[in-house]
């Protein structure tokens, strides 16, 4: 009987979303017209279904309606692994999230007098952040908000040098949230972390929020994943842009300057030097942790590329491809022995295709982390339920004050077609209709935040899979009822 009726439920969401907006009107509202008990019924076939198609663990989701919070949900697991479930207190890592919930605490500074939108934000620093003194005097909160700095985005190994003149274009900048971070700390005399609990996360109810990560959290946390064919591609596409480049320049040396053709050990050079300079670019841009996961990972694919390489020509040198026909006198190795080994490498390169597909486990290797601190753009972790609360209160909630929310969800940059940037978070205009939003992402995490205002409504998707992304983005518009993709264009 319960297989009967997720069958026949299966079928009524089906015909439900099937049907034109102006045949249904509750479909013109997307699922927040529908009646809650149908909507929490419809979201336990849709949200798993989808999940299995996106192969995505787990997720957790969280819908506001009218100022309240009308439905939290969890499905699949926290770690595939250990088969733990999520469930209403699993963390995921929201990544960019943090800066969202940074510009809110920065705007309540702002209504206390202890930040300005127009001064520099270097006004009350004993020690200048910036390198340039001109930078110092130029970049401003409303800059910083609206990501219009000049700063760039990478939050493992920053600059603080801008690479164009502040607040003349657009360009996201997780570097300026850092240095909002460190002037906010510097004027709460206190740090990051504690700081947003105070103002923040305890006014408003957000208990499992935080930035730095302490043994009880950990143990909350839901494990992240990758596909495979992710991970080859962050270390193999800069090593084979070094390798030919390498490859070419040796080329050249041995051609014209040795006046000989390449040696096999001449592909040493490149071969070296591009595993090099692959290794620095992951370390660069995902620090020493993820950048031991990442290139673990990509020298384990090519030993075992190797080895079925190997058992590939092994095969085929049984059969008798690999060695000369008994009676035949064979001199040197000849193009019979080279054109076997390209196909041994073919048929092993065949042979591990379908493993590009599957979805791995992130090794977290704390150990090589050290001490947990609070980074703005990266270390934010929370619950469904716990965002839930916060845009309850972004849109209902009178911590800030009229002018100063007004202020933050008004003023804003364009950045091209529908959508801006607010001192908030990303806008979309569609038909004079507003969504705020915020995509966040970490290693094996994808997460997206957008608010309805005129409708006090919201979503919150929490995913612990890199794959979650278009999943997000798929249930949110289904329960909006917007067609639209919130992203950076």
């Amino acid at each position: 009987m319960r297989m009967l009726a997720a069958l026949l439920g299966l079928v009524v969401f089906g015909a439900a979303m099937g049907v034109a907006h102006a045949e249904d009107p509750r479909a013109a509202g997307g699922m927040l017209a529908w009646p809650q008990g149908e909507m929490a019924t419809a979201l336990q076939i849709f949200v798993p279904d989808r999940m299995q198609k996106f192969n995505v663990p787990g997720l957790a989701l969280a819908i506001v309606s009218d100022g309240k919070i009308v439905y939290v949900g969890t499905f699949g697991k926290a770690d595939r692994g250990t088969k733990r479930p999520v469930t209403p207190s699993t963390l995921f890592d929201a990544g960019e999230l943090g800066e969202t919930l940074a510009a809110y605490a920065a705007m309540g500074m702002v209504d206390d007098k202890l930040l300005f939108l127009d001064a520099p934000l270097s006004r009350d620093l004993e020690t200048p952040w910036l390198t340039d003194a001109d930078d110092s005097a130029k970049i401003t909160l409303r800059e910083v908000l609206t990501h219009r700095s000049g700063l760039g985005d990478n939050v493992v190994h920053p600059s603080h040098a801008t690479r164009f003149a502040p607040g003349t274009r657009f360009s996201h900048s997780g570097v300026g949230f850092l240095y909002l971070q460190h002037v906010m700390e510097a004027l709460a005399h206190e740090p990051f972390d504690v700081m947003m609990q105070d103002r923040v996360f305890k006014p408003i109810g957000m208990e499992a929020s935080g930035y730095v990560a302490t043994p009880q959290t950990q143990a909350q946390l839901a494990r992240g994943y990758v596909s495979l064919s992710f991970l080859l591609k962050v270390f193999y596409l800069p090593f084979a842009i070094a390798f030919a480049l390498i490859l070419v320049a040796v080329w050249l040396v041995s051609w014209f300057l040795l006046q000989r053709r390449l040696d096999p050990i001449d592909l040493l050079w490149p071969l070296f030097g591009a595993s090099v300079f692959a290794v620095a670019i992951v370390w660069w841009g995902l620090g020493l942790a993820p950048a031991v996961f990442v290139v673990g990972g990509a020298l384990l694919c090519a030993l075992v590329v190797a080895l079925l390489g190997g058992m590939a020509y092994y095969l085929l040198y049984v059969v008798g491809l690999a060695r000369a026909r008994d009676g035949i006198v064979s001199r040197g190795r000849g193009n019979r022995e080279g054109m076997v080994g390209l196909l041994a490498i073919v048929i092993a390169l065949v042979g591990f295709l379908p493993a590009l597909y599957w979805s791995i486990p992130v090794m977290r290797l704390d150990s090589l982390r050290g001490e947990p601190r609070a980074n703005v753009a990266t270390s934010f972790h929370t619950t469904a339920s716990d965002m839930a609360r916060f845009m309850v209160e972004v849109m209902d909630g009178h911590r800030l004050a009229d002018s100063g929310k007004s202020r933050m969800l008004s003023e804003r940059v364009a950045m091209g077609g529908p959508f801006y940037w607010s001192l908030f978070s990303g806008v979309r205009i569609d038909d004079g209709h507003e969504t705020f939003w915020t995509r966040g992402s970490a290693m094996g995490f994808e997460s997206l935040m957008v608010m309805d205002p005129t409708r006090d409504a919201g979503v919150v998707v929490l995913t612990n899979s890199r794959a979650g992304g278009e999943l997000a983005q798929d249930i949110a518009r289904n329960i909006l009822g917007v067609e639209a993709v919130w992203s950076l264009p």
